[in-house]
C-alpha cells in the first residue's frame, strides 16, 4: 500500500470503482481507521467523509488498496487489520452469507467462525 494521501486529493488518486480497503488518518501516520467495500470502496470512502474533501472532517489522509473481488478485499482487510490492529476495533467480518476464513494462520477469528458454522 502506498504512503498516505491527503484527502481533498481523493479524486485525482482514486479514479476506479471495485471492491478494496482503505484506511483513515489525522496526521498521515497513525491508522484511525481501517473499513473495507466489497463493491465500490470509491463510494464508501467518499460517504464516510464528513465534509467533501476532507476539509474540516476528522479525517485529512486516506490510503486505499483496490482488490479483484470481494474475497480478495476481505483478505486484504484482515491482514491490513492484524498489522495496524487496535485494541478496540473487532476483526473484519466477511460478507454477509459467506464462511470464509481469515489468511493468517492462528487467527482467533478462524475458530470463531468455525464454531458459528457447526
Amino acid at each position: 500500500m502506498e504512503n498516505f494521501k491527503r484527502l481533498e486529493w481523493m479524486d485525482y488518486y482514486v479514479t476506479e470503482h471495485g471492491p478494496g480497503v482503505f484506511m483513515l488518518s489525522n496526521d498521515g501516520e497513525v491508522v484511525l481507521e481501517i473499513q473495507r467495500s466489497d463493491t465500490d470502496v470509491y463510494e464508501m470512502l467518499k460517504s464516510l467523509v464528513a465534509v467533501p474533501r476532507g476539509i474540516d472532517s476528522k479525517y485529512a489522509y486516506f490510503k486505499v488498496e483496490f482488490a479483484s473481488s470481494s474475497f480478495d478485499a476481505y483478505n486484504l482487510h484482515c491482514k491490513i487489520w492484524h498489522r495496524y490492529k487496535h485494541n478496540y476495533e473487532t476483526h473484519p467480518r466477511p460478507p454477509a452469507g459467506k464462511d470464509w476464513c481469515c489468511p493468517i494462520d492462528g487467527c482467533a477469528f478462524n475458530e470463531v467462525v468455525d464454531t458459528l458454522a457447526s
